[in-house]
């Protein structure tokens, strides 16, 4: 049985090392998802176990293999592939289209009667080519090429005409989605996969959960969809092991393998998570308390050592005694706090990180009246008409698919100017504003001047922003922590009113969950617009299910 394994795993770009001495097991029928705070090594890792990366020290091995088939990465690149559609098709699947053909001249050579020798092989050879192409389905296989493509969006690809296409006029996301066509495709033994979802629409994101969940092999992947991991994961896989570990030092435990396993949901994972760091952080707490109880007592020790009251007022025949009997005293406590320290120590756990996010909104006072009102307010060929008011402390959630229009009303209402000249019917906005956009900061941007832009934001990052990027040029930072600056510099506006565009994107997982709840307390008013399955399940405001508007009079395509 396949199994992917990793041993005592090493890896690091620098001098301080990326991944350290991780070891983990997948097997049959689990479908493990890394998690873990950006930048903590997932992609890295995928790519070891994979062979792209080579580990400075340990192993990443995926035993059991002995048919050859492997999904560990695409069966080929589609960037560097020329030619057609079909060709790259034919190409992905020649290994299995090939299987037939070996199974036909096997068959044939058997039915020559060879040697006893030769017999024994072949007939070996011939049961296990008939075993690949049963868990192959090569018979299905043109069928399965053409229901993959259709499942994952790709249906116009389908019939001579979708594979006579060239791959040079497909758009980035079509090619990402044909990699991943190709790597299924390839009826892997076991599967690889770092953010699977990207790309792919909710129909096809559906499509490929059902693939993943009838897969029988082990699935190793990544992924910020926390929706789909919620359907499709069996077991998570933490690389953030921070508050395992103090759990695991307080019991006298030895270091974790450098990941942390917590079988079931993602839902799951985050009870665990919670439970976890609550821990952590009860637990350093009664340590310090504890350390301080010592330390007192040692103070509370050296004063009996000066022999108190008693010591200076006796007599000279008197003090001898007096002074004797503090310093033994002293001794014996000295001894038993010293002991009691050094088991402290021992077992002492490091403090909680303190750079989570902690979005503190400032409140909002309760008024009556309204944050926004709309009427009729349509842009032809990109927003239907729309009507709305939304309430002084309302959160709405526009939704809708790509092209219905949900930046060009958050953008309107965020500028308070009609998009285009041909903009019809009104769209107002009350209160004070603070805007994060679905692209990265630039500079110019509200609270982002030149000057700010190059030496960084400085504390109003603090309890955003890692404070080892507060002085850094916003852009050189990641995309992640660039969304952090956004987020830091909204919450300086002290808005009364806030337009979040994709909040989600380009965010860890620790971070969304920090996000959401941050924004689900706040008293302002909030207008998100968000693909984000997770968020629109869990949402507990105001939405809006947007329509596509219809295209514009003379509008070409």
């Amino acid at each position: 049985m396949p199994a992917i394994t990793l041993t005592d795993l090493t890896f690091s770009y620098s001098a301080e090392p990326l991944l350290e001495d991780v070891s983990l097991t997948v097997v049959d029928g689990e479908r493990a998802c890394l998690v873990g705070p950006n930048g903590c090594g997932k992609t890295t890792l995928l790519r070891l176990v994979t062979g792209t990366l080579v580990p400075d020290s340990g192993s990443a091995v995926v035993t059991g293999l002995d048919d050859g088939r492997c999904g560990l990465r695409p069966a080929l690149d589609v960037l560097t592939m020329t030619g057609s559609i079909g060709s790259y098709l034919d190409a992905a699947t020649a290994a299995l289209r090939a299987l037939p053909a070996r199974f036909d001249e096997v068959a044939t050579a058997l039915a020559r009667s060879p040697s006893a020798a030769d017999q024994t092989r072949l007939a070996r050879e011939y049961d296990h080519l008939l075993a690949a192409m049963s868990a192959a389905d090569v018979w299905g296989l043109d069928a399965r090429v053409e229901q993959t493509l259709t499942g994952l969006g790709l249906g116009a690809l389908t019939g001579p005409d979708g594979r006579g296409r060239d791959l040079a006029t497909l758009s980035p996301g079509q090619r990402g989605r044909l990699e991943l066509a190709a790597t299924l495709l390839a009826s892997p033994s076991a599967l690889v996969l770092d953010e699977p979802t990207n790309h792919l629409d909710d129909e096809a994101i559906a499509y490929l959960a059902a693939f993943l969940t009838g897969f029988s092999g082990p699935v190793l992947l990544a992924s910020h969809d926390r929706a789909f991991l919620d359907d499709v994961a069996t077991v998570l896989l933490d690389l953030d092991t921070a508050p395992w570990q103090a759990l695991a030092t307080a019991e006298g435990a030895g270091a974790l393998p450098g990941v942390q396993r917590c079988a079931g949901t993602y839902t799951d994972y985050l009870v665990l998570k919670a439970a976890a760091r609550a821990g952590h952080a009860a637990l350093h707490a009664a340590q310090q308390g504890e350390k301080k109880g010592i330390r007192d007592h040692r103070r509370a020790s050296e004063d009996i050592a000066r022999g108190g009251v008693r010591l200076k007022e006796a007599a000279r025949k008197e003090r001898k005694f007096f002074a004797d009997r503090a310093s033994k005293t002293f001794m014996r406590r000295a001894h038993n706090d010293d002991r009691q320290m050094e088991a402290l120590t021992a077992r002492e756990v490091r403090r909680p990180r303190e750079y989570r996010l902690h979005l503190d909104l400032p409140p909002v006072a309760a008024r009556g009246g309204l944050a926004l009102t709309a009427r009729r307010a349509a842009v032809p060929g990109r927003l239907a008409p729309v009507t709305l008011d939304l309430r002084v402390g309302e959160h709405l959630l526009l939704t809708g698919p790509n092209g219905c229009g949900k930046s060009t009303l958050l953008r309107w209402a965020a500028t308070g100017r009609a998009p285009v000249a041909r903009t019809t019917g009104t769209l107002t906005l009350d209160g004070a504003l603070a805007v994060v956009p679905q692209r990265l900061p630039r500079p110019g941007d509200p609270g982002l001047d030149e000057r700010t832009w190059a030496s960084g934001i400085g504390e109003l990052g603090a309890g955003v922003l890692h404070p080892a990027y507060w002085h850094r040029c916003v852009g050189e930072l990641s995309a992640g922590n660039q969304r952090r600056v956004q987020l830091a510099l909204a919450v300086a506006a002290a808005p009364e009113v806030l337009v979040i565009d994709e909040p989600t994107n380009y965010l860890d997982l620790d971070t969304l969950e920090a996000l959401e709840q941050a924004l689900a307390r706040w008293t302002g008013t909030l207008l998100v617009a968000s693909h984000d399955r997770w968020l629109t399940r869990h949402w507990a405001g105001q939405r809006l299910e947007m329509l596509p508007a219809r295209p514009a009079v003379g509008a070409v395509g």
